[in-house]
């Protein structure tokens, strides 16, 4: 699992302090410690003499260490800061950082009702559980036959969305992608289409 870990950085968060201030910020946690660092924006002519600044400290030190807990909430957010004292306590998210086919494989085990829900827990798997490879799978598993033409219409709108067609939407799409332009309802009536 270690070997999950890109140069042993467990976080990296950039961004500017809230309003009024310009400053801009970084956090950064490796395996072995924190670090603060911070560029003050002013356009201000004495601001150009502060020189960058930066903290490192252990990560034990973070946990308990309030006033750089105050700083991080008040530049990143509560949720983030919290996430960071986690990391430094070692509960260490590794499924994140697992390669995107192990994500996409574990996600197509789940019931459709759990894709949606895994979807809703962060960005890494709302970009997995949306992703072609993902609903390729799922409708290869879930559907009888998966024809050229099939595939083909899946290049043009998605794996996902040809997964939630009904059969007649989907024989529709298929006719117009043919090119062939009528379509039979169950009634005995000729719907006629124009080919996109």
């Amino acid at each position: 699992m270690a070997s999950l870990i890109k140069d042993g950085v467990l976080l990296e968060l950039t961004g500017q302090a809230p309003s009024p201030s310009k400053d801009y910020h970084q956090l950064l946690i490796t395996r072995k410690e924190v670090i603060h660092r911070w560029w003050r924006i002013s356009l201000r002519n004495d601001a150009k003499k502060v020189a960058p600044g930066e903290l490192r400290e252990t990560l034990e030190d973070f946990i308990y260490d309030d006033t750089l807990q105050a700083e991080i909430k008040r530049i990143f957010s509560e949720s983030w800061c919290e996430y960071a004292k986690n990391l430094c306590q070692g509960n260490i998210d590794y499924i994140v950082r697992m390669p995107k086919p192990i994500q996409i494989l574990m996600a197509s085990y789940l019931e459709l009702e759990d894709v949606a829900s895994l979807a809703q827990t962060c960005k890494t798997f709302r970009e997995v559980c949306n992703s072609d490879a993902l609903w390729e799978r799922i409708y290869e598993d879930n559907c009888d036959t998966v024809t050229e033409e099939v595939r083909s219409l899946a290049q043009d709108v998605g794996w996902k969305e040809l997964f939630f067609l009904n059969k007649l939407q989907l024989q529709v799409k298929l006719r117009r992608k043919r090119g062939k332009g009528q379509v039979s309802k169950g009634n005995g009536d000729t719907v006629f289409l124009t080919s996109k």
